[in-house]
Parts: C-alpha cells; structure tokens; sequence
C-alpha cells in the first residue's frame, strides 16, 4: 500500500545516520585502545613513584614501567630513555612524552600526542 505523498527522505536519513554510527565506531575501535594504555600506563606510573625509595631505585622503576609498556604494546612508541624518574628526598617525579600514529577512519591517519607527569610523595 502506497501513499502518494511518500517521497523517500526517511530512508535518505536513515543511511547517513547508519553511515555516521558505523564512522564513529570504527574511529572509537581504533582509538580507544590506544587512549587505555594510555591511561593505564599513567597509572601504574603513579603507583611506582610512591614505592619506598631504598629497594627500588630509579632502574628498578623503569624496568617495571618497561615491561607495563610491553603489555599494552606501546614499545614500539616508547622507547627506554623516554622515561624521567627523579627521586628526591620525600617524594618522586616520573615524566614520558610520546606519539602513536593511529587510523581514525579509512584514509585519515592522526598523530595522538601523550605526555604523562607524576609527583608523588614517597611512601
């Protein structure tokens, strides 16, 4: 049964909602991931600059935080001597910088740019 006033636009915006839905998913599959380790690396960095000062020194630190970055895959990013740890007499600073390439949607790549800082007072 037809109607003689149905002209189609229904349907017309129905696609580019489905088209835009399915857009956002893919850019959200792509880079969500990247921004939880992201994440997670921030934490555990907060967690290793309050670990008491006197068993664990600044090596110690970055091997821990090294094997957190193999474990979200970011170790092609982030490279050893991108981690600063400085540890002072009641607290810690640890600092890292790096880019991940990522593909947003098919044909448009973008650079995502994380710079993480922690200062925490030593337990």
């Amino acid at each position: 049964m037809r109607f003689s006033r149905e002209k189609g636009e229904a349907r017309l915006s129905s696609i580019i909602w489905l088209v835009v839905l399915v857009g956002f998913g893919y850019a959200v599959w792509h880079v969500g991931p990247v921004y939880f380790a992201g994440y997670s690396l921030a934490d555990k960095m907060n967690e290793m600059a309050r670990v008491a000062r006197y068993n664990n020194p600044d090596e110690k630190i970055v091997d821990t935080l090294m094997k957190e970055v193999r474990e979200r895959r970011l170790d092609q990013y982030i490279p050893r001597s991108a981690f600063k740890v400085q540890t002072y007499e009641g607290s810690r600073r640890i600092s890292v910088e790096y880019d991940v390439p990522v593909d947003v949607l098919p044909g448009f790549k973008k650079t995502l740019h994380f710079k993480h800082e922690v200062d925490q007072p030593i337990i």
